[in-house]
């Protein structure tokens, strides 16, 4: 279970640090994010600017806690994941529900709207976290040939999260 562990660290850990990176690579990718925020009218207009930073900052100490080896920095990682993915599935599923069509800015540049697959992919991270948190609570050794394959697993697992609207595109029937 300790290469669960391993591997869903490392996944979490991709994929906030993609996100933050999506958003903060430029000006205009910081410009989207907050207009998206502002689309998605969960929050008060005057609360956007504070909103989109705290929501930077928290994935960055997400990516962080998870990358530092031991156990409590992975416990309160996982759970702030798991928080954190929690609230963005209930402001998504607020917005969708309200007929809300703001694009998807989680990892930067995308104009896909939000919509179900983004909950969907938020909830499977949760559960991620979950597992994320059994594994450490099985402690032990880890050998590492397969600590080192549960990473690369959870690295290349986080790269394919991340990316799974634009795979999705390329193999989308064009109407």
């Amino acid at each position: 279970m300790r290469y669960l562990e391993v591997l869903a660290r490392a996944l979490l850990a991709t994929v906030f640090v993609v996100a933050v990176l999506g958003k903060i690579n430029r000006r205009a990718a910081w410009q989207d994010f907050v207009q998206s925020l502002r689309q998605m009218r969960q929050v008060p207009e005057a609360a956007v600017p504070w909103t989109a930073r705290m929501t930077v900052t928290v994935e960055a100490l997400v990516a962080a806690l998870l990358l530092v080896p031991t156990r409590t920095a992975g416990v309160l990682g996982f759970a702030l994941a798991a928080c954190l993915l929690g609230a963005f599935t209930v402001m998504i599923g607020l917005a969708v529900s309200s007929g809300n069509r703001a694009p998807c800015r989680c990892f930067g540049a995308s104009r896909t709207p939000l919509g179900v697959p983004h909950m969907v992919r938020n909830l499977t991270l949760v559960c991620v976290a979950a597992l994320g948190i059994t594994g450490l609570s099985t402690g032990g050794a880890l050998e590492p040939s397969p600590a080192l394959l549960a990473g690369i697993t959870g690295l290349v697992l986080g790269i394919l999260t991340t990316a799974a609207e634009d795979i999705v595109a390329l193999v989308k029937p064009i109407r």
